[in-house]
């Protein structure tokens, strides 16, 4: 029995978007997938674009080796593609030694997430800099996304 995972595929420079790299993507999943299906039996199937222009691959893994299965570990053959058989054009969206970053979506919330990392890490930044505000507006900003983000937690 083979458990479908879906990963959200994203470039680590927020310079680049997966969709617009799409094609180049599709030629590294064609390259890994075999390697991975003779040794782990896993089936990567072609990526797609979702509703909300992200890049997203479905993955089955045989039910015995779904758990210890490191996903991140075993797509790294797609940076490498897009680093080797892409000539230069890939090198200068390098963050680190990483390229790509593979989000996994759980299976139930399996909806395409509306934030990549850039904007979660631009909204972090926007609410550090509300906080070194003291005026009363921002106070009664800080209290409001405090309240709601209490009751998020709270539902959960």
């Amino acid at each position: 029995m083979l458990v479908s995972k879906i990963v959200r595929i994203e470039f680590a420079d927020p310079r680049i978007r997966a969709v617009d790299a799409l094609r180049d993507l599709r030629d590294a999943a064609k390259f890994i997938s075999l390697n991975l299906y003779s040794r782990y039996d896993v089936q990567l199937q072609t990526p797609m674009v979702s509703d909300s222009n992200m890049v997203t691959l479905e993955i089955k893994i045989p039910e015995q080796i779904v758990h210890s299965f490191a996903i991140g570990n075993h797509l790294r053959g797609m940076s490498m593609f897009l680093l080797k058989k892409c000539s230069t054009h890939y090198e200068q969206y390098l963050v680190g030694k990483r390229l790509l970053t593979y989000t996994e979506i759980p299976a139930a919330n399996s909806y395409e997430a509306s934030f990549t990392a850039a904007d979660q890490l631009e909204a972090i930044a926007i609410f550090a800099h509300l906080l070194q505000k003291s005026d009363p507006e921002s106070m009664d900003r800080i209290c409001r996304i405090i309240a709601i983000l209490k009751e998020g937690e709270a539902a959960q």
